[in-house]
């Protein structure tokens, strides 16, 4: 079995924000103003819950912080789904 060369930790950090960007990204796509802003954070929040579930499972008894599943990355994970959320829907939708 090949060993990876980046720690549990870093991998958990890098897939969360690829996921938040990419969620944005389709949030921006597929967002309207007749949705809720509460429905699109709270379809966030449970994906980030999944990525809390799926990575316990995944990395269990390989990390050095057994908290690290939840808390790495969480701030990264919701600032890149917002960012890219609200730059792609401005920039494919501005205002009149």
């Amino acid at each position: 079995m090949s060993r990876s060369r980046f720690k549990p930790e870093t991998q958990m950090y890098w897939i969360r924000v690829a996921l938040g960007a990419l969620i944005g990204a389709l949030h921006a796509f597929f967002w309207r103003p007749p949705l809720s802003i509460i429905t699109s954070f709270s379809t966030v929040v449970s994906i980030y819950l999944l990525t809390y579930y799926f990575f316990r499972k995944i990395y269990e008894g390989k990390l050095e912080d057994e908290k690290a599943s939840w808390k790495e990355g969480v701030g990264s994970f919701f600032l890149a789904w917002l960012f890219s959320w609200f730059l792609l829907y401005n920039t494919l939708f501005p205002s009149a």
